[in-house]
């Protein structure tokens, strides 16, 4: 009971004036991951050896030979010196000779090397919805995987689309820097410099899970959504129009809405939600110190005859799930209830042995019904399934002391052909 209690008590669904709460879910949002081939300008100091030589040359002492003598080093060492200053266009050599190059005399007025190099932005997020650079994406969770598609938000986004990253160079920049911080080389007197971004070497798609409530506005006109967890507000506002728009276009999160209203009227329930519980269950949550009170009086007000919560249904079941050593669920239509979201939720977390009896009252095709109660729950019988003089939408019963009663509420949304079957839940005692 105390983990039921502590269940109960961080049930919070957000209230939105206006709306009506339907559902708790979540939504995906695709994240490229890109590493970009750039072109870059370095600056490297001058070393001292390099220096002497430049202003060697510069004064006319161009022989190879008499820079050896000068030097005093081994004419190797000048030679790999020489080599090294050529390929960065700084001088140019001959057999026996060196002349300087205007890279020369820029590099002996300002003790440096300048050179132009290829290199790789490796960590650069991109948010194709919005086309822009995730700069902070650390402070993200990503996933690299969701097995369901119905979940993930569509982005109308060429992959190979360097025009994007182009259009957002300054970000680009903030990346790329950032990068060669990290990898910071002490022989560069300054950072290094983005030139251009030249193509797109490799695409990652990751997403951002972000677990949101949906509710319909009181007329059935509008759908609004809120994030689960106000720190994911900031996050939300960013793609929250682009997930409204598909859930209407039903690109998104389709198994909300259905095609069809309700089969038949069902009965409500008369009961209320029991306000004293919930005002109990804010105390608990916020004063530890008299938790040991009020568990008992809380314990009482749960098992008690009212309406359920929102997002309670799930959290009562699981903890008469398992107290209980027998339940029987009686379904009005087993073909609506099989292909609803009600049908995976019950029996996953119903123990199959447990499980006595599924009755129904109706049903056009018994087999694929019992075909898709199966893959959830493969121990539930044929037998099991039963037809049975029933009312109920949806009813479970647990070792005939308690009942919760699901009564559907149909709500059409935006055009005749798009219904919410809304479903509130009650608790009796038998």
């Amino acid at each position: 009971m105390d983990k039921l209690i502590e269940s109960m008590s961080n049930i919070n669904v957000r209230k939105n004036d206006g709306y009506l709460f339907i559902k708790r879910d979540e939504i995906y949002v695709p994240i490229m991951k890109t590493i970009l081939s750039i072109t870059k300008r370095s600056f490297y100091s001058l070393p001292l050896l390099d220096e002497i030589v430049l202003r060697l040359i510069n004064e006319g002492i161009q022989e190879i030979d008499e820079l050896v003598n000068i030097l005093g080093i081994d004419r190797n060492l000048l030679e790999v010196t020489l080599a090294d200053l050529s390929v960065k266009d700084v001088i140019y050599c001959t057999t026996n000779r060196c002349s300087l190059l205007a890279k020369g005399k820029q590099a002996l007025r300002e003790l440096r090397t300048v050179q132009r190099k290829k290199d790789r932005v490796k960590n650069v997020y991109l948010d194709p919805i919005n086309r822009k650079i995730i700069l902070e994406h650390e402070n993200y969770q990503f996933v690299d995987r969701v097995n369901v598609n119905d979940k993930k938000l569509d982005a109308d986004f060429e992959v190979n689309d360097i025009e994007i990253f182009k259009e957002n160079i300054d970000s680009v920049n903030k990346v790329f820097l950032d990068e060669m911080n990290i990898y910071n080389d002490k022989t560069k007197s300054e950072p290094d410099e983005l030139l251009s971004i030249d193509s797109i070497e490799n695409v990652y798609v990751k997403f951002v899970r972000i677990p949101i409530y949906i509710y319909v506005s009181s007329e059935g006109i509008d759908i609004d959504i809120m994030a689960v967890n106000k720190r994911n507000d900031p996050l939300l506002v960013l793609f929250k129009s682009e997930i409204i728009e598909q859930i209407r276009k039903k690109k998104v999160l389709k198994n909300i809405f259905v095609k069809y209203g309700l089969r038949k009227t069902f009965l409500g329930v008369d009961l209320e939600e029991n306000e004293n519980l919930k005002n109990d269950l804010q105390k608990y949550r916020k004063n530890k110190g008299d938790r040991d009170e009020l568990e008992p009086i809380i314990e009482k007000e749960i098992l008690s005859d009212r309406k359920l919560s929102d997002e309670e249904f799930e959290v009562l079941l699981k903890y008469l799930a398992d107290k209980c050593e027998n339940c029987k669920i009686n379904v009005y239509h087993l073909d609506d209830w099989a292909k609803s979201e009600w049908c995976s939720k019950v029996l996953s977390v119903l123990n199959g042995k447990k499980l006595s009896e599924i009755g129904y009252a109706e049903c056009y095709d018994f087999r694929k019904a019992l075909s898709i109660i199966q893959r959830t729950m493969p121990e539930c019988s044929r037998d099991k399934v039963v037809q049975v003089k029933t009312e109920y939408y949806l009813s479970l019963v647990f070792d005939e002391k308690y009942i919760i009663t699901g009564v559907p509420k149909d709500i059409v949304i935006m055009d005749s052909n798009t219904h919410i079957h809304k479903v509130e839940f009650y608790l009796q005692v038998m």
